[in-house]
């Protein structure tokens, strides 16, 4: 690179972000980067956004896009609620401070789905009346405020799902979700968020605390904190991915398949954090990323 193209990169988001990419995956992933540039181009074009940023590494890496494009013309908008893990939270809070130094705003406010009993009845359609609620109050933000779109982190993976009620909402209330937009599957992203130096580009995915209760079964602020106490505990025993499905009594412990033999060589301290809880029984589960089952015949 000659010294004129360094002056210019240097001085231009853009042209730095996509450098980072291309030095990073021109040779193993050029279709990623070439994703990348699109997504780079869609988010300038917004102009002004709300970004709703829930701390998974979708909402965190679109913000370290959108922030040094967009700089206070971005307002990053996270949903206060017992739903919300705590290192959710966490991760939302280091996102925005990184954020912060390009002048993007962040803002929080308590979000009312457990005021809802179309969400509190844990039907299928559960992230349907979540995401309505969420969207709503970031529209809400967005009109008054004068901010032209608000967008999310769903990826272009995502949209080949057909499990996810929530995405609905966000295409009734107008939601763009850039990253889909730019076709960057889950893969690409984690790969583009390394290049571009976005801190937990290989954090564990991340999922609302209520997914821990099968379907059917009411969600309560009592429950939903008993669960994250529960992960906290076995995170604390040095296990990366974790849910604790919660079957009243009885609950199903899911870490990765390399991580079970250790989870059941500690099955006494396991049981004995669990008991504390409530739990007074339990079983070990490779995690398959799907929810806790559709009735307490699916926990073990």
């Amino acid at each position: 690179m000659t010294p004129m193209e360094h002056e210019r990169v240097a001085g231009d988001p853009r042209a730095d972000l996509l450098d980072s990419a291309r030095r990073s995956l021109a040779d193993q992933d050029p279709s990623a980067v070439e994703c990348f540039e699109r997504l780079l181009g869609i988010v300038e074009g917004l102009g002004s956004c709300v970004l709703t940023l829930s701390g998974g590494i979708d909402s965190s890496f679109l913000l370290a896009v959108a922030a040094p494009l967009l700089g206070d013309r971005c307002l990053a908008f996270t949903g206060e609620s017992a739903v919300v893990p705590a290192w959710d939270r966490d991760d939302a809070a280091a996102a925005a401070a990184d954020a912060r130094r390009h002048g993007v705003g962040w803002r929080t406010i308590p979000t009312k789905e457990l005021d809802d009993p179309r969400y509190t009845r844990n039907p299928r359609s559960r992230c349907y009346f979540c995401k309505i609620e969420m969207y709503g109050a970031a529209s809400a933000v967005a009109r008054s405020e004068g901010y032209a779109w608000v967008v999310d982190g769903t990826n272009a993976s995502d949209t080949e799902r057909r499990d996810r009620p929530g995405m609905n909402a966000g295409i009734e209330l107008g939601i763009r979700s850039p990253l889909a937009e730019a076709g960057i599957t889950k893969d690409q992203l984690r790969h583009l968020a390394r290049s571009i130096g976005v801190a937990g580009w290989d954090r564990p995915a991340s999922a609302c605390l209520a997914s821990r209760i099968p379907f059917g079964e009411r969600i309560t602020v009592d429950r939903l904190r008993r669960i994250e106490a529960a992960e906290l505990a076995l995170r604390a025993l040095g296990f990366r991915q974790v849910r604790v499905r919660d079957f009243g009594r009885h609950a199903r412990v899911e870490v990765e398949a390399d991580e079970l033999a250790d989870l059941e060589h500690r099955s006494a301290t396991v049981q004995a954090r669990l008991s504390e809880l409530g739990f007074t029984s339990w079983s070990p589960a490779r995690y398959g990323g799907t929810g806790a089952g559709d009735s307490p015949d699916a926990r073990q």
